[in-house]
C-alpha cells in the first residue's frame, strides 16, 4: 500500500509493519505453547529487547516503561538462572518507533499474562515480577495521540516505519538466538 493511502503515522506503522509484527506474533505464540521451557525463552526475549532498549530510548516517553520491564524480566530471569549477556541493538531507533514496539508489547501482554497464569506453570508464581508489571495504558494512548497527529509521508515517517521494523526483527533474531543457544546446550 502506498504511503499516500495511510492517513497519519499511526495508521502507516501498523500497515507497514504488519509482516513483521506478525510474524514475531506467531514466534511468541509457539513459546506460549511450550511450557515452562517457553516462558522461559519469553522472559529472555523481553529482557534482551528492553536491556538493549535501555541505553539509547531515553527520550522516548516510554523510557521508565522500559527501565521497569528490564529490571523486572531481569529479576524473573536470575529466579530461573537463565539471565544470559545483552545483544546490541544494531539501530539508534527513533523515540516513537520506540513508544510503538513497547507500548504495543504492553497490549500482548496482557492477553499472554492470563496464558501464562492460566497453565499454573510453579514458574509463574516465583519469577512472576514480569508478568504483574502494570499495563502502563496511558503511555499507549499518549504513543496514539502523538502518531494519528503526524503525517504518514516525509523523512521523519521514514525513518520511524524503518526503525520500528527493525525492532521488530531485532526481537525475531534474539527468538533465533535462544532457539540456537537451545539446540547446542542439547545436543
Amino acid at each position: 500500500m502506498a504511503k499516500a493511502q495511510y492517513e497519519n503515522l499511526r495508521a502507516r506503522l501498523r500497515g507497514d509493519t504488519r509482516h513483521c509484527h506478525a510474524a514475531l506474533d506467531d514466534q511468541v505464540t509457539r513459546l506460549d505453547q511450550q511450557g515452562a521451557e517457553g516462558y522461559a525463552r519469553f522472559l529472555l526475549l523481553q529482557w534482551r529487547l528492553f536491556a538493549a532498549l535501555e541505553p539509547v530510548s531515553q527520550s522516548a516517553a516510554c523510557a521508565p516503561v522500559i527501565r521497569d520491564l528490564t529490571q523486572r524480566a531481569g529479576a524473573d530471569l536470575e529466579q530461573l538462572g537463565r539471565l544470559g549477556p545483552v545483544p546490541r541493538l544494531p539501530l539508534d531507533p527513533h523515540p516513537l518507533a520506540v513508544d510503538y514496539v513497547v507500548c504495543g508489547s504492553r497490549l500482548g501482554a496482557k492477553v499472554l499474562r492470563k496464558r501464562w497464569l492460566d497453565r499454573g506453570l510453579p514458574e509463574t508464581a516465583y519469577a512472576g515480577s514480569y508478568l504483574s508489571a502494570p499495563p502502563y495504558m496511558d503511555y499507549w494512548r499518549g504513543y496514539v495521540a502523538r502518531a494519528e497527529a503526524l503525517p504518514a509521508g516525509g523523512a521523519a515517517a521514514d525513518r520511524i516505519v524503518t526503525d520500528a521494523t527493525g525492532l521488530f526483527e531485532f526481537c525475531l533474531e534474539c527468538i533465533d538466538a535462544e532457539s540456537a543457544e537451545g539446540r547446542a546446550v542439547h545436543a
